[in-house]
């Protein structure tokens, strides 16, 4: 049913027709995908305690920030694009520039990875003999038919049906494995407290190529200082910025509909650790006290295969098929919206503003899903070859410190400060681009710090260039930059 006599507003926000529950759940299961439940209960079991808790409690505060402060601003200038609203408070350059960044992201990075975790789970849960490729290819194809053709209201309509097996599912695997430590839940808090911590700054770690029965001292994945900086700055460019993510709100009918769908996924993100990181726990604990399952001792290989496992251990053979539905919901969730955002950037962004202003509708989504099938070929091709990583999602947040870091500087800036202009933002977007570029280099420091520590010298940077009239001067600009004022009306119910 069309909700917009748009063709792109339909095909790209969903005709602006979306409950804040529907918001809700396409914002959980856009978010909760495999790289989550395989990555994270594998970053988890690799830390050898809670340090990757963080990931989902800092995740729900940078959520309250994206309801009160970014959706306002958003829904008054009726965006469909979060980087429209760089082209409303710069100029058009620099929402260009960005939305490249967002389209060699969901392209190089995040399908790749989604459709690898996913093929991987499903391939150790029912010890299918087949090539990595042949099941990541499977999954992609059935997930570009209807993510490309039905547009964001497919999308989203399904991500809150699946949301609803995901967590049965979810919560049914810990529980399931709980049942099999010696005193069930009472022995992880007596025998397992120790792996419960989740501020920490060493722990007994998995090294890198080694099995999951050697653990030696080292640092965690989330060492305690970074939760307060590099990983709230992380956090709120995933949740604030983000286009696979913010467009599900933007789709909201209304403001209010909007900030409810994504306080409610704040609420769902700060109980999601027990399907998230607490399989990780329990399968530490598996190993160390040498679980026999099945007349088998329970062993992991590598960190990331631990969910798979646990859930081949501990879940009745007649619940695999129902399991392997929500794993593969959830990647086909993840998979879908990133290649709808994309090609929502392409069409709007690029295509109708760069290539063809004169474009018709119609042809702007025939554009935009062409461009979509492309990126899907690109992800068969890039997912098999991540076998070669290690932890799988910490390689993803090392990524996303990377592409992310030039993106948050110049919406942070533009949120916060009225007087920075484009010129100042495109001094912060280069210096963010070397800065961050330049600390892959330093191996002692924590991604997370590194990341941090460019932030900070990118937005001096635009401060500089903002508030120094010398500088300017020197830079050929005027003295002093005129403060933005939005004067643009939204076309949503606020």
């Amino acid at each position: 049913m069309r909700h917009s006599s748009n063709a792109t507003e339909e095909h790209f926000a969903g005709g602006r027709s979306l409950k804040w529950y529907v918001c809700a759940g396409s914002l959980m299961l856009t978010n909760l995908s495999t790289e989550q439940l395989v990555g994270l209960n594998g970053a988890v079991f690799q830390d050898g305690c809670l340090a990757g808790i963080w990931w989902e409690a800092g995740a729900a505060l940078a959520m309250i920030v994206t309801a009160t402060v970014f959706l306002p601003k958003y829904f008054a200038l009726g965006l469909t694009t979060t980087t429209g609203f760089l082209g409303e408070r710069y100029d058009l350059l620099l929402p260009t520039m960005v939305s490249v960044i967002f389209l060699l992201y969901y392209t190089l990075i995040l399908c790749p990875l989604v459709l690898y975790t996913g093929a991987l789970a499903i391939r150790d849960i029912f010890d299918l003999d087949l090539p990595l490729w042949v099941v990541s290819t499977a999954i992609g194809l059935l997930g570009a038919a209807y993510a490309l053709f039905g547009g964001l209201t497919a999308v989203a309509v399904s991500d809150c049906l699946n949301g609803i097996g995901l967590l049965i599912a979810g919560l049914w695997v810990p529980i399931a494995a709980l049942q099999v430590l010696p005193g069930g839940l009472i022995s992880l808090f007596e025998e397992g407290s120790s792996y419960l911590q989740p501020l920490v700054a060493t722990s007994m770690t998995v090294p890198p190529d080694t099995d999951g029965s050697f653990r030696e001292s080292g640092v965690p994945s989330v060492p305690w200082h970074v939760t307060l900086t590099g990983l709230a700055l992380t956090n709120m460019y995933y949740w604030s910025t983000n286009q696979v993510i913010v467009q599900r709100v933007l789709a909201a009918e209304s403001l209010s509909n909007g900030q409810k769908g994504v306080l409610f996924a704040a609420i769902m993100k700060v109980v999601g650790f027990t399907m998230l990181c607490l399989p990780g726990i329990i399968g530490i604990m598996m190993v160390k006290g040498d679980a026999i399952v099945n007349d088998r001792v329970f062993e992991v290989g590598k960190p990331d295969e631990v969910y798979a496992r646990i859930v081949k251990a501990v879940m009745p053979e007649w619940s695999f098929g129902f399991v392997a539905a929500v794993l593969l919901g959830s990647v086909l969730s993840t998979f879908n919206s990133a290649l709808n955002s994309a090609s929502t950037i392409f069409g709007l962004e690029i295509y109708q503003i760069y290539i063809n202003p004169e474009a018709a509708d119609g042809r702007i989504v025939m554009v935009s899903t062409i461009f979509g099938a492309l990126l899907t070929l690109l992800s068969f091709v890039i997912a098999p070859q991540l076998t070669r990583v290690g932890g799988i999602y910490i390689y993803l947040q090392r990524m996303n410190s990377i592409y992310s870091l030039p993106i948050v500087t110049v919406f942070f800036v533009g949120i916060v400060a009225a007087l920075p202009d484009a010129f100042a933002a495109k001094v912060g977007f280069a210096v963010a681009v070397v800065t961050i570029v330049a600390g892959q280099f330093l191996p002692d420091l924590h991604f997370l710090d590194v990341f941090f520590i460019c932030f900070l010298l990118a937005v001096s940077a635009m401060v500089v260039v903002t508030y120094i009239p010398v500088v300017r001067r020197v830079l050929r600009q005027e003295p002093q930059p005129s403060p933005y004022e939005c004067t643009k009306t939204g076309v949503v119910d606020m």
